[in-house]
Parts: structure tokens; C-alpha cells; sequence
């Protein structure tokens, strides 16, 4: 419940890779701080600006190619990061979902 006791809607995240709408637990973020630092947040609550990608190594893939999580952060976006998020879809087995 939301302020005042009114349901709130969850509102779905889009993927920018792929522009599917999901939810927002079906989807990696990845954030850049105020720092100016990048990193994958599994919490989905750290400050800054970020961005969602779905658990599926075609989007990150197509991430990576066409460079889309760095403009999506309007920063550059390490390699490290990509290999971060590679290594979680296959540790949580969601690979293609």
C-alpha cells in the first residue's frame, strides 16, 4: 500500500536492449552513480541513473554491440560490466527467459 492506505501500481521496466516491458524483479539493473561509477545493482535500489536489462545473454549481447547501456548512462560502460552480467544470468539459471 501506498500513502494514504491507496494501492500503488508497479509500474514495469523496459529492457534496452530489447524494449520488452517486464517487472522489475525479471530484469538487471545497472546503474551509474553519482560518482560517476558503473556497476550492476542486484538490489535495484542504488542511487543514480539507471538502466534494465533482461536476463538473457541476446540482450546483453546486443547491449554491448550497439553500445546501449552506455548511452542509456551516458557514460562509458566497462567491459567488466558485461562480463558481470553474463556470469549472473548463468549463475541464476535464467539464460533466455
Amino acid at each position: 500500500m501506498g500513502k494514504r492506505g491507496m494501492m500503488t501500481k508497479r509500474r514495469p521496466r523496459t529492457c534496452v536492449a530489447c524494449k520488452t516491458e517486464k517487472p522489475k524483479k525479471e530484469l538487471i539493473r545497472v546503474v551509474r552513480s553519482p560518482e560517476g561509477h558503473v556497476y550492476v545493482d542486484p538490489t535495484g535500489k542504488g542511487q543514480g541513473r539507471g538502466a534494465y536489462v533482461c536476463s538473457d545473454q541476446n540482450c546483453i549481447e546486443q547491449a554491448k554491440k550497439k553500445d546501449i547501456l552506455s548511452k542509456a548512462l551516458r557514460t562509458k560502460v566497462p567491459a567488466e560490466i558485461y562480463e558481470e552480467l553474463s556470469q549472473k544470468i548463468g549463475e541464476s539459471g535464467n539464460a533466455g527467459q
